[in-house]
């Protein structure tokens, strides 16, 4: 018995120290963090598609990768279905994330080539969950500018470059971002939008709302305005909430419910209740599971977002702030 309870002990304390141990090795990023994806590809850097002329073409705008599908992914199945065009646009790779971090790598240290790889992960989830959506592999864009500083580029970092606490880089490095010679400043994210807009033309845009709990979803909003207003282009506009306090409720997958605007949002903006079709909702679920980093800690928040219908507010461009 007491040999058992010795061998015991050596396996727990094996199953503690090694994820911790294959964390200190120096310039490696955690090899946990890529452990469930194995296999699955980064996916390519692509430039703007030529745009379809005489159909709908519709821009997604996502803060992070998992915010396309929260916000707009029964939409985007159901336009697809009808013959739009839907290009995705991230406007960061999600790497700040230290929930997951910490989940995948038992590791307490910050460390910069550990949040670097989460962004490798986050984007292959990002091509595995479009997928599973229809959108087209070359119909996805990864700008690649900082998780969690979206707000510092737009406020403090306009033309001086924003390094980032987490990756510690002050430019966008990964091998498929958009736009490689861009620094993290507010001027680089503005001209990335505005070249993506005036290529694509968008007659339908999907985006964070101005108002959502997340400083990088404000921000988004923001530059998105900026960004319409700059090009000349006036695209429908709808806002999609993602962060609010306890909204949606309950925290959980209840497909039969319908998602409702918070309370406190009534009566400052329009609201428009778009329903999902069954089959977009099963898409939207199964792609949601897709970004195992994000349901491994915080999956009843996602499934939240499986509803009857899906929520946009209603944008007036008349009131598009300056920087």
């Amino acid at each position: 018995m007491a040999g058992r309870r010795r061998k015991l002990r050596r396996w727990l304390l094996g199953v503690v120290l090694v994820p911790f141990a294959l964390g200190l090795l120096p310039g490696v990023p955690h090899p946990l963090l890529h452990l469930f994806p194995l296999g699955a590809p980064i996916p390519p850097r692509a430039g703007v598609p030529a745009p379809n002329e005489g159909g709908e073409r519709v821009l997604v705008l996502a803060p992070h990768p998992d915010d396309e599908v929260l916000g707009a992914g029964g939409a985007i199945v159901d336009l697809l279905a009808q013959g739009a065009q839907v290009l995705v646009v991230f406007l960061t790779n999600g790497d700040a994330n230290t929930a997951a971090k910490h989940f995948f790598t038992w590791n307490p240290l910050h460390r910069a080539e550990d949040f670097q790889s989460l962004g490798y992960r986050r984007m292959k989830e990002a091509g595995k969950a479009l997928q599973i959506l229809g959108v087209p592999p070359d119909h996805a864009l990864f700008l690649g500018y900082p998780d969690r500083g979206l707000l510092s580029l737009l406020t403090t970092h306009w033309d001086v470059p924003y390094r980032s606490p987490y990756t510690r880089r002050d430019r966008p490095f990964y091998r498929n971002s958009f736009n490689p010679e861009a620094r993290y400043t507010g001027a680089d994210l503005l001209r990335d939008l505005c070249a993506i807009l005036e290529a694509f033309r968008p007659t339908l845009v999907y985006g964070p709302h101005p108002d959502d709990g997340h400083p990088d979803h404000r921000a988004a909003a923001a530059f998105l305005r900026r960004a319409l207003a700059e090009s000349g282009l006036t695209p429908e506009v709808r806002y999609y909430l993602v962060h609010a306090p306890r909204w949606p409720l309950p925290r959980r997958l209840d497909p039969s419910r319908p998602l409702a605007a918070p309370d406190f949002l009534l009566e400052r903006w329009e609201w428009q209740e778009l329903p999902v079709s069954a089959t977009a909702a099963e898409k939207k679920l199964q792609a949601l599971r897709a970004y195992g980093s994000q349901r491994l800690t915080n999956g009843r928040f996602l499934a939240a977002f499986v509803r009857q219908n899906e929520l946009f507010a209603r944008d007036n461009l008349s009131a598009a702030p300056s920087r």
